[in-house]
């Protein structure tokens, strides 16, 4: 047995039959008043049907592992996040933290490694999985929102942006297509800024023009970075080249506006803003909801799609977020 402090929960439920999850597995038992852990299945053995029964006849339904092994655990959700999505036995809010978890860890190893089509190949499996929770699930979106990270990092805000668009573009009756289509650009939108040196990247300052100019580069660079893959289809860069864009024209790289853009392009520009928005950051703080909104519907004026926009504060009301 093992003190408490250094372990942490797992749902049941996310444990699948005849797997081998990789790393130990315990029970939380107290001991005079001492939680203790004690070890229930090693990361090597097979987990049986008759072990999980077992578990829930005595309404068992946590499990534990050691903090360390988090990343090994995420590995073997990922591998299994279909039939974790799938099981009816399972709460949607356990199967949304277990999609918001996995995206977050593909999208680490993704910017530690972006040319890695491996890693690539794993956001289009995730992919997949998410856009068909989505439209499975009508309360994935709004568990989903209070699970969202509000403070900053390139790969949560990538991930954000994929859910708000995922979401967003479902309420505006795309189908699954143009669903997998859109998540997959918005996800890898912001790649390209693995080529960009950290220093002008993690800057907590204002940016020098040189900076700036060097920093606008991330667009094509990803989509450079996306079509040497080979792994997504040409129609997926449009999120990627477009999301800097502005209806009026205002925006890089390529200054184009109005009904130049592609729908794709416009979603994207609109909740990368609102989710940088609404994220705190080393220079700005996270803003809730309609105060983000009112900045841009004010102060950026003429940078989105007018109807759209429109449809996007609709959509986050029919959410209850406000």
């Amino acid at each position: 047995m093992d003190k408490s402090g250094t372990y942490m929960p797992i749902n049941l439920n996310t444990i699948q039959v005849d797997t081998v999850v990789g790393c130990d597995l315990f029970i939380e038992i107290r001991v005079d008043n001492n939680l203790r852990y004690t070890l229930y299945s090693s990361g090597t053995s097979v987990i049986k049907l008759n072990k999980i029964e077992e578990l829930r006849k005595y309404d068992v339904r946590k499990l534990f592992i050691r903090s360390g092994d988090r990343k090994k655990y995420l590995r073997y959700a990922e591998l299994n996040l279909k039939n974790i999505i799938r099981d009816k036995n399972t709460d949607v809010k356990v199967k949304t933290e277990m999609v918001y978890d996995v995206a977050k860890g593909i999208m680490v190893d993704i910017f530690e490694q972006p040319r890695s089509i491996e890693h690539l190949e794993r956001t289009k499996v995730w992919i997949t999985n998410i856009v068909e929770f989505a439209l499975r699930h009508e309360a994935f979106f709004s568990n989903i929102v209070n699970l969202i990270s509000y403070d900053y990092t390139t790969y949560s805000h990538s991930v954000n942006v994929s859910i708000y668009g995922l979401f967003f573009a479902k309420y505006l009756k795309f189908d699954s297509e143009e669903l997998y289509v859109l998540t997959t650009g918005l996800v890898l939108h912001d790649i390209g800024k693995t080529q960009i040196e950290p220093e002008i990247i993690n800057k907590r300052g204002k940016l020098t023009k040189d900076e700036f100019e060097r920093i606008k580069m991330h667009v094509e660079l990803g989509v450079e970075m996306i079509i040497q893959s080979g792994c997504f289809e040409s129609s997926a860069v449009i999120p990627v080249i477009q999301h800097h864009e502005k209806c009026n024209g205002s925006g890089y790289p390529k200054g184009i506006k109005g009904d130049m853009l592609h729908k794709y392009g416009k979603i994207a520009a609109l909740v990368d803003v609102y989710d940088a928005l609404t994220t705190r950051r080393a220079y700005a703080f996270a803003r809730t909801p309609f105060p983000a909104l009112r900045v841009m519907s004010d102060e950026m004026r003429g940078s989105f799609d007018v109807d759209l926009f429109k449809q996007f504060v609709l959509f986050l009301g029919s959410h209850k977020i406000r």
